[in-house]
């Protein structure tokens, strides 16, 4: 595939998560006892980081049948499989995780297109439609965390309104631009063009399977079970560090560190995750040091075990593993290529 050189503002963008994540480590390190944080980590609880693990791999299992609803519901997805489905996730997570600008959505797309003819647009949509949910479920645990809470902590009292006003709005403009979706293309094709037409065509086709009541009822459900799961995951790991650990904790951990990587970040979200948990956590009276504790352990062992089941997905079906460390026009189309 032909490589083009970025843009300025394409350069920009990709290094835009570096303030953002330094700032973010050097909080961490002016507030935390980096001593109480060793001891933290080495009294961890073994059975209980077990279990979040053991969770976390039913939510790798179960994360990409959504994605799978999406594509198949437009008719031009019939030959994705579970195994493809499971496969191009996998290894999208494990990219998002090792390079910047969300370079795994790219992955998935190029993965979904070469090993089950999904197109670009479908894809695409596919993808728009799943991190929509993500928003979602986020939002919603949110919520369901304040209605336990004797308070609303006044950082996320003045934040809720902006990212349910962001949610509104997207949901609007989708539902805009699908309703008028003739006069849309027509537009489209007097400036853009005329390969781009079809491409555009099947993403605003993928991008209206939403708008099926069975659809949006199974997105709901698929939603509801992927939150749920890293709710519980995260549970788990809270309590192995922090003794006292209640659901709604972890529900509130999760939805903020959700929230906290609509910013840019550096890969995997270093920084960013670990002083969302910290933040977090410590609306609970949990001490930053057991906090980042539990961030640390978190971060680093979901994502050794979804680079463990990419890498080994990837060597299954023949692809090169150079696609979780390369942008997609660098990799091999298989391996050895």
């Amino acid at each position: 595939m032909t490589q083009t050189a970025p843009s300025g503002a394409a350069r920009l963008l990709r290094w835009a998560w570096i303030p953002v994540s330094l700032a973010a480590l050097a909080g961490l390190s002016l507030l935390v006892d980096w001593r109480a944080v060793g001891r933290e980590l080495a009294e961890a609880s073994l059975p209980e980081l077990a279990a979040m693990m053991a969770i976390w791999g039913v939510w790798l299992a179960v994360r990409p049948m959504r994605m799978r609803m999406f594509v198949r519901a437009t008719g031009q997805g019939d030959g994705l499989s579970i195994n493809d489905a499971f496969g191009a996730h996998a290894v999208g997570n494990s990219v998002n995780t090792l390079l910047p600008m969300r370079a795994g959505e790219v992955a998935m797309i190029w993965l979904l297109r070469r090993r089950a003819s999904v197109p670009g647009g479908i894809g695409t949509s596919a993808i728009v439609l799943d991190r929509l949910c993500d928003l979602f479920g986020a939002l919603s645990l949110l919520l369901i965390a304040l209605a336990y809470m004797p308070q609303t902590p006044e950082t996320i009292a003045r934040a809720l309104p902006v990212f349910g006003a962001a949610l509104l709005a997207a949901l609007a403009g989708l539902a805009v631009l699908l309703s008028l979706r003739k006069r849309a293309l027509a537009l489209a094709a007097r400036v853009l063009p005329a390969k781009w037409m079809a491409p555009l065509g099947h993403l605003l086709d993928g991008l209206s399977v939403l708008g099926r009541p069975r659809i949006a009822i199974g997105a709901a459900l698929w939603t509801a079970a992927i939150s749920g799961l890293v709710a519980t995951s995260f549970y788990f790991g809270i309590d192995a560090i922090w003794h006292d650990t209640k659901p709604v904790m972890a529900a509130f951990t999760v939805a903020v560190i959700s929230l906290a990587f609509l910013v840019p970040a550096a890969p995997g979200g270093i920084g960013v995750f670990h002083a969302a948990a910290v933040f977090a956590l410590s609306v609970f009276g949990v001490p930053a040091e057991a906090a980042l504790a539990f961030a640390i352990l978190a971060h680093a062992l979901t994502f050794l075990l979804g680079l463990g089941v990419a890498l080994t997905w990837v060597l299954a079906n023949g692809i090169s593993p150079r696609i979780l460390t390369h942008r997609v026009d660098e990799a091999p189309d298989s391996k050895g290529e």
